[in-house]
């Protein structure tokens, strides 16, 4: 039987890229195939700072692929610069990961698509080409579910004129408009972006864009514990039929590299597929 070919698309920036190798690598000591899309400039830093080879070695059945950002090459990505990399334009990535994902299912003369996609929750095109293919696609968000939650909130926190904040606010106020958070989460626990100073704002526009596609996927990943966070598990289970929590992934990626079984044994870990 074949194994599961596992395709990884993260936002392009570090704290998104290494939590997502970190599953990836997971997977792939589990047998998994996996292929690692990053971004051509995310690529290009890969390859001056690690080495790929021995990486390769260590994960036979693991290849990185890489695709434009739509940024030009001299393009900073980081700082203040971040903004652009989050709201530029998408279409150029779009093309290149479809095109990408049709190569990677062309075998022998037959169209054979990967298993599945794990995709960053704010790379929704990855859901509108997983739709067009057919292929199952899984939402993996980065920060914590109370965060995540709050996300699926922000345009009730502007129509509630929770956010932008106006003025001097005062950032002990309680929030009372997200559920499961009543009386118990202040201004100051709201996301950065609920800081920016006009609803319209192309950046808070994005997220909650962003946000709203993800339930359109087969389910969705957080690096979290259900001890830590089972209230905030339980209010995403009303917009997620399944919702894998596995964090830390650093602590649980220590622990199965540790296991004598490590390389061979998948069996446990092919709920992802399913």
């Amino acid at each position: 039987m074949d194994q599961p070919h596992v395709v990884f698309l993260p936002f392009p920036a570090l704290g998104h890229v290494k939590p997502m190798l970190m599953l990836a690598e997971l997977l792939s000591h589990a047998g998994f195939e996996a292929t690692f899309i990053n971004s051509n400039h995310i690529h290009d830093r890969f390859e001056h700072s690690t080495n790929i080879v021995t990486m390769y070695c260590r994960f036979p059945r693991f290849q990185f692929r890489s695709i434009p950002d739509g940024l030009p090459s001299d393009h900073p990505r980081s700082g203040s610069a971040i903004r652009e990399l989050l709201i530029s334009s998408r279409g150029e990535s779009r093309t290149e990961f479809r095109d990408l994902l049709v190569h990677l299912g062309q075998k022998n003369g037959r169209w054979e698509p990967p298993t599945c996609i794990i995709a960053d929750g704010i790379m929704s095109f990855a859901i509108d080409v997983a739709e067009e293919l057919k292929i199952p696609i899984i939402t993996f968000r980065t920060q914590s579910a109370c965060s995540t939650w709050t996300y699926f909130h922000l345009t009730k926190l502007i129509e509630e004129g929770e956010v932008p904040f106006q003025g001097d606010v005062d950032m002990d106020k309680t929030i009372t408009c997200i559920p499961g958070l009543e009386g118990t989460f202040r201004c100051r626990d709201l996301p950065s972006i609920c800081r920016l100073k006009e609803a319209n704002d192309p950046l808070l526009q994005f997220f909650i864009k962003e946000t709203a596609a993800m339930p359109r996927a087969s389910g969705l990943i957080l690096n979290t514990f259900d001890r830590l966070e089972s209230s905030m598990v339980s209010e995403l289970g009303s917009l997620f039929s399944k919702i894998y929590t596995l964090g830390p992934l650093q602590g649980l990626f220590d622990t199965f590299a540790k296991s004598p079984c490590a390389t061979t044994s998948s069996d446990g870990l092919r709920w992802w597929c399913s």
